[in-house]
């Protein structure tokens, strides 16, 4: 379940600011690891006679690519814009930020008509062959669909991509409440982070069966 956004205004002192750091370069590693596992694991991958193991392994290459790529660059973005000490850094950092989220999301979820073509729809359409994992997959939808109702800033990110420099400019000399923007990156991280869980858990199992699936008709555990 999604938790109300909250934020306390605060500016990080130096010290939270440098264990922010810390912790994202952390999970920068970490992510960045998975990039080169799951491309590793797409290039040693190959086309299977079952269609439903082609479908699924794909899917979930696709996702994972997807959900690794996106956490780390709203990481990457999320540490530059606390780090940043110039306001015209920080602000300019701010507008790509909310760019890459506004995108992230869109790619994850969609908005209203755009959910068919979202990689939520392609894990969609595996998970009805995981009936057990069908409740998690019901509540991570409706915690998408609640966040979904927000703006994700649209008129930034249509600003900062088109680069209208008037909107650019109204848009660059608003107030910076650094806690906001902080706690509004992370909500979408987490929600990353837990698909991406999420995923590692239902290819853990499928993996599971079809190695079950082939002792119990061979005789034997296949070879690596």
């Amino acid at each position: 379940m999604i938790h109300k956004l909250t934020y306390n205004n605060r500016v990080l002192s130096a010290e939270e600011r440098a264990e922010f750091c810390r912790i994202s370069d952390e999970y920068i590693n970490e992510f960045s690891g998975y990039v080169e596992g799951i491309h590793q694991f797409a290039n040693e991958y190959h086309v299977s006679d079952n269609s439903d193991y082609n479908k699924i392994t794909k899917t979930i290459i696709d996702i994972e690519t997807f959900t690794s790529y996106a956490f780390c660059d709203c990481i990457v973005l999320n540490k530059l814009f606390v780090r940043a000490t110039n306001l015209y850094e920080k602000s300019f950092v701010r507008g790509k930020l909310k760019v890459q989220l506004n995108e992230s999301f869109k790619r994850l979820y969609g908005f209203k008509k755009g959910y068919k073509y979202s990689y939520c729809a392609q894990l969609e359409s595996i998970v009805t062959m995981f009936p057990g994992f069908r409740r998690e997959f019901d509540e991570l939808l409706s915690d998408l669909e609640q966040i979904s109702k927000d703006s994700w800033w649209k008129d930034v990110r249509d600003a900062e991509v088109h680069i209208d420099i008037f909107k650019l400019y109204e848009l660059r000399h608003e107030e910076i409440n650094e806690s906001k923007i902080v706690m509004e990156t992370w909500q979408l991280i987490d929600l990353f982070n837990h698909i991406n869980r999420f995923i590692c858990r239902l290819h853990r199992v499928y993996l599971n069966y079809i190695t079950a699936q082939f002792i119990k008709e061979n005789g034997y555990i296949p070879s690596v």
